[in-house]
C-alpha cells in the first residue's frame, strides 16, 4: 500500500509522465490541471523526442501505452539539416551518426503533441488516479506535516509531496522560488503550419524527408522547418486509446518558425495584438530575397494558423533548501526552443523524480532526501540544457557579420567529415 500521497500541479507532458510513472510504481498520485477538460488542449505541433526522452517514457509508461506511443510516431526523424536561404546545403547530420537509428527504445522520434497528450492521459482519468480538470492553483500551505493546495474555485487538496509541473508561468514556482523567474531573451518567433498537400510537398527542401531543416541567411534570423506525417499504420493504434484513428488538428503538415530579435521584424504595432494577416505580411517583407520555394511556403500559411511567441529562458538558481515541494520541467528550467529538447528534459525530470519518490514510498530513504537527490541532478542537466538552448538561439538570431562566410565554410567541412557530423548530432 502506498505510503506517499503526491500532488502534481499541471497536466502537461512532464506532469502526466510523472503521474504515469508513479501509478505504475504503485504510488498514490493526483493531478490538478487548469484546462477545463481533457480535450481543451488539442492544439500544438510536432515534438522531437530524443533518446533520453524515449528512455524516460519507456520507464514511466505501462507496456500497453508504450506500444501505442512507439507505433503512432511520425516519419522523417533521421536527423537535421542546415541550409542557406537559397536552399544550398551546409550540414546534414542523421541519427546514423550518433548510432541510435536501430535502437528499440533510446532513439530519436517525432511525435504529435496532441497524440502524446492522449497517451499520457490514458488510464489516469479513473477515480483512483484522480486527474482533476478546471483546477487553477492559487497557493499552497503547510498544515500538520501535510501540504494543502488551494484552488481558484475554493477547493483544496492535501498530500505529502507537491510537485509544480505547471509550466513557464508556474504559480508554484512563484510562491516557492520567487527569485527563479525566467527572463525575456528579446527573441520572437512567428510561425504557423501548412497542410501537407501535393503543392506544398513540391516546395519543400528534399532534406525535410529526413528531419528538420533550418535556413540560415546572412541576416540575424533563421527559419525552422519540419514535417509532421504519421507513420503508415499508426492510426490503427489510436483506436486503443478509444479514438477513431483521426484526431482533429492532427493532419499532416509542415511547420515554419521564423525567429529573430523583435527589432529585426520592424513591427508597426504591438505584435501581440497583430492579426494573422498582419504577421504574414511581416514575414513576406523578410523573405523577399529568399529562394522562391520558401517565399511560396510563407504564402501558403493559413492566416488563422500564424502565431507569435516571445522567447524566455531560465537563469541558473543556486541550490535551495529541499522540502516536500519541488518543481520539474519549464517550471524550473524553461529554455528556448532552438535545441528542441525542452520536452525531453521535462520527461527526464519526471522519470528521475518518479524513481526517487518510489524509493521513498518503499521506505528506502527519507522523502526529503529523495527529493534532494532529484533536485541536485536536475539542476545539473537541466541548466546545462538551458545554456545549450540559449547558445543555439544566439547563433541563429545573432548578428552574423563578415565572418558568416567562414561559418558556412566550416559547416560544409563538418558535413564532409563523419566524425564532425557525429559531434553536430550530439552537441
Amino acid at each position: 500500500m502506498s505510503k506517499l500521497d503526491v500532488l502534481v500541479i499541471g497536466g502537461g507532458i512532464g506532469g502526466l509522465c510523472l503521474a504515469q510513472g508513479l501509478k505504475k510504481a504503485g504510488v498514490k498520485v493526483s493531478v490538478y490541471e487548469r484546462d477545463a477538460t481533457p480535450i481543451s488542449r488539442l492544439q500544438g505541433f510536432r515534438v522531437h523526442i530524443s533518446p533520453e526522452g524515449s528512455t524516460a517514457l519507456h520507464a514511466c509508461l505501462p507496456p500497453e501505452l508504450w506500444m501505442v506511443f512507439n507505433r503512432t510516431g511520425g516519419a522523417f526523424v533521421r536527423g537535421f539539416t542546415m541550409v542557406t536561404e537559397q536552399l544550398k546545403e551546409l550540414l546534414h547530420a542523421t541519427s546514423d551518426d550518433d548510432g541510435t537509428t536501430d535502437q528499440p527504445i533510446a532513439r530519436h522520434r517525432s511525435v504529435s503533441r496532441i497524440t502524446l497528450r492522449h497517451i499520457l492521459l490514458s488510464g489516469l482519468e479513473s477515480l483512483e488516479s484522480n486527474v482533476h480538470f478546471n483546477k487553477r492553483f492559487v497557493r499552497y500551505e503547510k498544515s500538520g506535516g501535510r501540504l494543502v493546495a488551494h484552488f481558484e474555485d475554493g477547493s483544496t487538496a492535501e498530500g505529502d509531496v507537491l510537485v509544480g509541473a505547471d509550466g513557464v508561468n508556474s504559480p508554484v514556482r512563484k510562491q516557492y522560488l520567487p527569485h527563479a523567474e525566467p527572463i525575456d531573451t528579446g527573441v520572437t518567433i512567428i510561425g504557423g503550419k501548412v497542410p501537407l498537400s501535393d503543392g506544398a510537398l513540391a516546395l519543400l527542401p528534399a532534406r525535410l524527408l529526413d528531419g528538420p531543416v533550418v535556413a540560415m541567411p546572412p541576416e540575424a534570423c533563421s527559419l525552422f522547418m519540419v514535417v509532421w506525417k504519421r507513420e503508415a499504420g499508426g492510426d490503427e493504434y489510436l483506436r486503443l486509446l478509444g479514438l477513431d484513428g483521426f484526431i482533429p488538428e492532427d493532419e499532416d503538415y509542415v511547420i515554419l518558425g521564423f525567429g529573430a530579435k523583435r527589432e529585426f521584424f520592424g513591427f508597426r504595432s504591438d505584435p501581440l495584438t497583430m492579426r494573422g494577416a498582419e504577421l504574414k505580411d511581416v514575414l513576406r517583407r523578410k523573405v523577399t530575397r529568399w529562394h522562391p520555394s520558401l517565399r511560396k511556403l510563407v504564402e501558403l500559411i493559413d492566416d488563422t494558423q500564424i502565431a507569435l511567441a516571445r522567447i524566455r529562458t531560465s537563469e541558473p538558481v543556486r541550490a535551495w533548501t529541499t522540502t516536500r515541494v519541488t518543481l520539474l520541467g519549464d517550471a524550473i528550467h524553461s529554455m528556448t526552443p532552438y535545441r528542441g529538447i525542452g520536452a525531453n528534459i521535462a520527461l527526464q525530470d519526471a522519470a528521475l523524480l518518479c524513481a526517487k519518490l518510489g524509493e521513498a514510498d518503499r521506505g528506502e530513504r527519507a522523502v526529503v532526501e529523495a527529493i534532494a537527490e532529484y533536485e541536485a541532478a536536475m539542476r545539473q542537466y537541466g541548466y546545462a540544457a538551458v545554456a545549450s538552448s540559449l547558445r543555439a538561439m544566439e547563433r541563429a538570431t545573432g548578428e552574423k557579420g563578415p565572418a558568416f562566410g567562414l561559418t558556412k565554410t566550416a559547416l560544409r567541412v563538418m558535413n564532409a567529415v563523419p566524425a564532425l557530423r557525429r559531434r553536430a548530432m550530439t552537441a
